[in-house]
Protein backbone atom coordinates (compact mmCIF):
# COMPACT_ATOMS: atom_id res chain seq x y z
CA UNK A 1 0.00 0.00 0.00
CA UNK A 2 3.14 2.47 0.90
CA UNK A 3 2.50 5.76 3.03
CA UNK A 4 -0.61 6.37 1.64
CA UNK A 5 -3.98 4.23 0.70
CA UNK A 6 -3.95 4.04 -2.84
CA UNK A 7 -5.99 6.90 -4.78
CA UNK A 8 -5.84 7.61 -8.90
CA UNK A 9 -3.13 9.66 -10.14
CA UNK A 10 -4.67 9.51 -13.37
CA UNK A 11 -5.63 13.41 -13.04
CA UNK A 12 -6.51 16.11 -15.19
CA UNK A 13 -3.87 18.33 -16.61
CA UNK A 14 -6.27 21.37 -17.07
CA UNK A 15 -5.02 23.75 -14.32
CA UNK A 16 -1.84 25.26 -14.29
CA UNK A 17 1.37 23.30 -13.74
CA UNK A 18 2.97 24.32 -10.37
CA UNK A 19 6.62 26.39 -10.16
CA UNK A 20 7.90 24.05 -13.14
CA UNK A 21 9.58 26.81 -15.17
CA UNK A 22 10.93 27.96 -11.60
CA UNK A 23 12.09 24.25 -10.75
CA UNK A 24 13.95 24.10 -14.22
CA UNK A 25 15.76 27.33 -13.21
CA UNK A 26 16.84 26.40 -9.21
CA UNK A 27 19.71 24.25 -10.78
CA UNK A 28 22.39 25.62 -7.67
CA UNK A 29 24.61 23.93 -5.75
CA UNK A 30 23.24 24.50 -1.69
CA UNK A 31 23.77 22.92 1.47
CA UNK A 32 21.30 20.31 3.20
CA UNK A 33 22.27 19.39 6.89
CA UNK A 34 25.48 17.18 6.28
CA UNK A 35 24.55 17.32 2.24
CA UNK A 36 25.70 19.37 -0.52
CA UNK A 37 23.15 18.89 -3.36
CA UNK A 38 24.33 19.56 -6.92
CA UNK A 39 21.50 19.73 -9.14
CA UNK A 40 22.96 19.97 -12.33
CA UNK A 41 24.81 16.96 -12.07
CA UNK A 42 22.41 14.86 -9.76
CA UNK A 43 24.38 14.52 -7.54
CA UNK A 44 24.48 14.41 -3.51
CA UNK A 45 27.85 14.79 -1.31
CA UNK A 46 28.96 14.39 2.10
CA UNK A 47 32.55 14.60 2.72
CA UNK A 48 34.36 11.82 0.04
CA UNK A 49 30.58 10.12 -0.37
CA UNK A 50 28.94 11.08 -3.69
CA UNK A 51 25.39 9.54 -4.17
CA UNK A 52 24.10 9.45 -7.49
CA UNK A 53 20.00 10.62 -7.88
CA UNK A 54 17.48 9.93 -11.07
CA UNK A 55 17.12 13.32 -12.40
CA UNK A 56 13.06 12.86 -11.53
CA UNK A 57 14.28 12.46 -7.50
CA UNK A 58 16.62 15.21 -8.05
CA UNK A 59 13.69 17.08 -9.08
CA UNK A 60 11.49 16.23 -6.38
CA UNK A 61 14.29 16.98 -3.76
CA UNK A 62 14.36 20.81 -5.66
CA UNK A 63 10.43 21.15 -5.01
CA UNK A 64 10.62 20.31 -1.15
CA UNK A 65 13.39 22.50 -0.95
CA UNK A 66 12.01 25.39 -2.41
CA UNK A 67 9.08 25.14 0.46
CA UNK A 68 11.27 23.66 3.36
CA UNK A 69 9.01 23.21 6.79
CA UNK A 70 5.38 23.30 4.38
CA UNK A 71 3.76 20.57 3.34
CA UNK A 72 3.79 19.49 -0.23
CA UNK A 73 1.00 17.47 -1.15
CA UNK A 74 1.46 14.43 -3.86
CA UNK A 75 -0.78 16.37 -6.45
CA UNK A 76 1.46 19.59 -6.08
CA UNK A 77 4.47 17.21 -6.50
CA UNK A 78 3.32 15.00 -9.26
CA UNK A 79 1.96 18.82 -11.15
CA UNK A 80 5.61 19.82 -11.22
CA UNK A 81 7.93 17.00 -11.40
CA UNK A 82 5.93 14.78 -13.41
CA UNK A 83 4.03 17.56 -16.15
CA UNK A 84 1.19 16.40 -18.93
CA UNK A 85 1.31 12.87 -18.34
CA UNK A 86 0.52 9.07 -16.73
CA UNK A 87 1.66 8.75 -13.60
CA UNK A 88 1.30 5.36 -11.19
CA UNK A 89 0.01 5.39 -7.82
CA UNK A 90 3.05 4.32 -6.19
CA UNK A 91 5.90 6.59 -8.49
CA UNK A 92 5.46 9.49 -5.96
CA UNK A 93 5.63 6.95 -3.50
CA UNK A 94 8.79 5.05 -4.72
CA UNK A 95 10.66 8.46 -5.07
CA UNK A 96 10.51 9.39 -1.85
CA UNK A 97 11.84 6.53 -0.71
CA UNK A 98 14.47 6.51 -3.30
CA UNK A 99 15.31 10.48 -1.98
CA UNK A 100 15.26 8.65 1.85
CA UNK A 101 17.68 6.46 0.70
CA UNK A 102 20.02 8.75 -0.66
CA UNK A 103 19.65 10.53 1.94
CA UNK A 104 20.21 7.89 4.45
CA UNK A 105 17.13 9.11 6.33
CA UNK A 106 14.50 7.37 8.44
CA UNK A 107 11.37 7.78 7.59
CA UNK A 108 9.85 6.46 11.49
CA UNK A 109 12.35 9.18 12.85
CA UNK A 110 13.39 11.64 9.91
CA UNK A 111 15.86 13.96 10.16
CA UNK A 112 15.34 15.35 6.34
CA UNK A 113 11.93 14.20 5.05
CA UNK A 114 9.07 13.75 6.54
CA UNK A 115 5.75 11.76 5.64
CA UNK A 116 2.90 13.98 6.77
CA UNK A 117 -0.23 11.25 6.60
CA UNK A 118 -3.17 12.21 4.02
CA UNK A 119 -1.43 15.34 3.56
CA UNK A 120 2.21 15.02 1.78
CA UNK A 121 5.43 15.28 2.45
CA UNK A 122 7.69 18.24 3.67
CA UNK A 123 11.14 18.92 4.29
CA UNK A 124 12.56 19.14 8.08
CA UNK A 125 15.80 20.91 7.21
CA UNK A 126 16.74 24.17 5.66
CA UNK A 127 18.39 24.39 2.87
CA UNK A 128 21.44 27.00 3.16
CA UNK A 129 23.37 28.41 0.04
CA UNK A 130 27.18 27.60 -0.84
CA UNK A 131 30.14 29.04 -1.61
CA UNK A 132 30.16 29.36 -5.60
CA UNK A 133 34.23 28.14 -5.09
CA UNK A 134 32.43 24.79 -3.35
CA UNK A 135 33.33 21.71 -5.73
CA UNK A 136 32.34 18.49 -5.61
CA UNK A 137 35.25 15.91 -4.16
CA UNK A 138 35.67 14.37 -7.97
CA UNK A 139 36.93 17.97 -8.70
CA UNK A 140 39.34 17.38 -6.29
CA UNK A 141 42.41 15.99 -7.68
CA UNK A 142 41.24 12.59 -6.40
CA UNK A 143 42.98 9.44 -7.88
CA UNK A 144 40.53 6.22 -6.74
CA UNK A 145 36.85 5.90 -5.99
CA UNK A 146 35.31 2.83 -4.99
CA UNK A 147 31.47 2.40 -6.13
CA UNK A 148 29.04 -0.20 -4.48
CA UNK A 149 26.50 0.12 -1.86
CA UNK A 150 24.48 2.74 -3.84
CA UNK A 151 27.00 5.22 -3.90
CA UNK A 152 30.52 6.65 -5.18
CA UNK A 153 33.40 7.02 -2.65
CA UNK A 154 35.89 9.12 -3.62
CA UNK A 155 39.25 8.32 -2.13
CA UNK A 156 41.92 11.14 -1.09
CA UNK A 157 45.18 11.07 -0.56
CA UNK A 158 46.78 9.59 2.95
CA UNK A 159 44.40 7.47 4.87
CA UNK A 160 40.59 6.96 3.65
CA UNK A 161 39.08 5.03 7.18
CA UNK A 162 36.64 2.74 6.34
CA UNK A 163 33.35 1.92 9.25
CA UNK A 164 30.41 2.80 11.33
CA UNK A 165 31.53 5.38 13.56
CA UNK A 166 30.84 8.73 12.20
CA UNK A 167 34.41 10.08 12.72
CA UNK A 168 35.75 8.09 9.80
CA UNK A 169 36.08 9.10 6.20
CA UNK A 170 34.11 6.10 4.78
CA UNK A 171 31.05 5.88 7.10
CA UNK A 172 28.65 2.97 6.20
CA UNK A 173 25.49 2.47 8.15
CA UNK A 174 25.04 -1.53 9.20
CA UNK A 175 25.77 -3.51 11.58
CA UNK A 176 27.84 -5.91 9.84
CA UNK A 177 30.25 -3.36 9.73
CA UNK A 178 33.01 -2.49 12.28
CA UNK A 179 33.13 0.69 13.81
CA UNK A 180 36.87 1.12 12.27
CA UNK A 181 36.59 -1.83 9.77
CA UNK A 182 39.23 -1.39 7.46
CA UNK A 183 41.51 1.65 5.63
CA UNK A 184 42.46 2.04 2.11
CA UNK A 185 46.18 4.14 1.94
CA UNK A 186 46.36 5.92 -1.16
CA UNK A 187 49.82 7.07 -1.83
CA UNK A 188 50.67 9.07 -5.60
CA UNK A 189 49.28 5.98 -7.98
CA UNK A 190 49.49 2.99 -5.75
CA UNK A 191 46.44 1.88 -2.83
CA UNK A 192 46.60 -0.21 -0.05
CA UNK A 193 44.13 -1.77 1.57
CA UNK A 194 44.23 -2.97 5.45
CA UNK A 195 41.61 -4.98 7.96
CA UNK A 196 41.53 -3.03 11.10
CA UNK A 197 40.72 -6.34 13.12
CA UNK A 198 37.35 -6.11 12.43
CA UNK A 199 34.67 -8.55 13.46
CA UNK A 200 33.64 -9.69 10.00
CA UNK A 201 36.83 -9.33 8.09
CA UNK A 202 37.64 -7.66 4.77
CA UNK A 203 37.21 -9.53 1.69
CA UNK A 204 39.48 -8.64 -1.83
CA UNK A 205 38.49 -10.20 -4.54
CA UNK A 206 36.38 -12.98 -1.79
CA UNK A 207 39.24 -13.51 -0.21
CA UNK A 208 40.13 -12.79 3.39
CA UNK A 209 42.85 -9.90 3.39
CA UNK A 210 45.35 -10.62 6.64
CA UNK A 211 48.26 -7.72 5.54
CA UNK A 212 48.03 -4.76 3.60
CA UNK A 213 47.37 -5.54 0.02
CA UNK A 214 48.13 -3.90 -2.87
CA UNK A 215 44.52 -2.54 -4.78
CA UNK A 216 44.30 -2.77 -8.88
CA UNK A 217 41.13 -1.62 -10.89
CA UNK A 218 37.90 -3.91 -11.25
CA UNK A 219 39.28 -5.34 -7.41
CA UNK A 220 36.05 -5.96 -5.27
CA UNK A 221 35.79 -4.95 -1.80
CA UNK A 222 33.51 -6.50 0.59
CA UNK A 223 33.07 -4.83 3.83
CA UNK A 224 30.46 -6.20 6.03
CA UNK A 225 27.63 -6.41 3.67
CA UNK A 226 28.39 -3.77 1.15
CA UNK A 227 30.56 -4.84 -1.57
CA UNK A 228 32.71 -1.93 -3.54
CA UNK A 229 34.27 -1.97 -6.77
CA UNK A 230 38.00 -0.43 -7.17
CA UNK A 231 38.16 2.32 -9.93
CA UNK A 232 40.35 4.63 -11.41
CA UNK A 233 38.71 8.35 -11.26
CA UNK A 234 38.41 9.66 -14.80
CA UNK A 235 36.67 6.24 -16.09
CA UNK A 236 33.18 6.30 -16.80
CA UNK A 237 30.94 5.24 -13.67
CA UNK A 238 29.07 2.17 -13.89
CA UNK A 239 27.97 0.21 -10.94
CA UNK A 240 27.44 -3.23 -11.57
CA UNK A 241 27.64 -3.91 -7.55
CA UNK A 242 24.49 -3.78 -4.93
CA UNK A 243 23.77 -4.20 -1.05
CA UNK A 244 23.57 -7.57 -0.44
CA UNK A 245 21.16 -9.25 1.57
Amino acid sequence: MGEFETTSLQMEYNRPKLDHEKLQSARATFGLGEWIVHPELNRISRGQRIVKLRPRVMDLLLVLAERPGRVVSRRDLVDTVWPGGFVADNTVTHAVQELRAALGDDSSAPSYLETVHRKGYRLVVNPVATPHSHEEPMNLGARFMLIGGGAMVVLVDGENRIGRDRDVQVFLDSVKVSRHHSRIMVNDDTALIEDLNSKNGTLLNGVTITMPTPLARGDRIRIGDVEFEFKSCGVEEKSTVAHIE
